[in-house]
């Protein structure tokens, strides 16, 4: 065997369909479930599309989790086709959608289905994005109340810097949520925590 073969046969098994690879293990990535999340989802496959569509960048890259971007008009969505949140992977590729309910009655008929587990409760907290001496830095913090998350009140509560500039600030509502990793195989299942496969 060749050395240029051997490296051929090498970059073929690295960018094989990740199907190939999840037909090893039982982890919910061939389950009906999932793969009506990718139909409904194909839009959103590379992170620039999901930013021309109203999705803002929430975290930074999470280790064995990827980076967050959410949609803050969609809580209470009716279809798989529009997830709260989206999460990507270094390169851009999308991994998994969040889907996040005010009203837990208004949680869609595929969500509601027997075996679909996971779902969890988030708190009220804040999201905001600034920007300080040239690098953005993409926050959460606790908010309770109704204040409104100005530069001014922000910079009071300590939580950024008096010389950054705020880009983005929303108060995230207390939300009943799930996450499914649609969009890779994860190892420990469609809903679960975290990927333990990635970086």
């Amino acid at each position: 065997m060749t050395r240029r073969f051997l490296l051929a046969l090498l970059i073929a098994l690295a960018f094989a369909p990740s199907r190939l690879l999840a037909a090893a293990t039982d982890d919910g990535y061939d389950s009906d479930l999932a793969h009506a999340v990718r139909s409904a989802t194909q839009r959103y496959r590379l992170v620039v599309w999901a930013e021309q569509d109203g999705y803002v960048q929430t975290t930074d890259y999470i280790a064995s989790f990827g980076t967050m971007y959410t949609n803050h008009k969609r809580f209470d969505p009716a279809d798989l086709s529009e997830p709260t949140v989206l999460i990507y992977d270094l390169a851009g590729r999308l991994l998994a959608c969040g889907y996040q309910y005010l009203d837990r009655t208004a949680i869609m008929p595929a969500l509601a289905a027997p075996g679909v587990s996971g779902w969890y409760d988030i708190p009220q907290h804040l999201h905001y994005n600034i920007v300080v001496d040239g690098t953005t830095y993409y926050a959460q913090a606790p908010w309770s109340g109704d204040e409104q998350p100005t530069a001014t009140v922000l910079v009071q509560h300590k939580l950024m810097p008096a010389n950054a500039k705020l880009l983005f600030a929303f108060v995230h509502p207390a939300t009943h949520a799930i996450i499914i990793w649609a969009w890779t195989p994860n190892p420990d299942g469609l809903f679960g925590d975290d990927d333990p496969a990635l970086p």
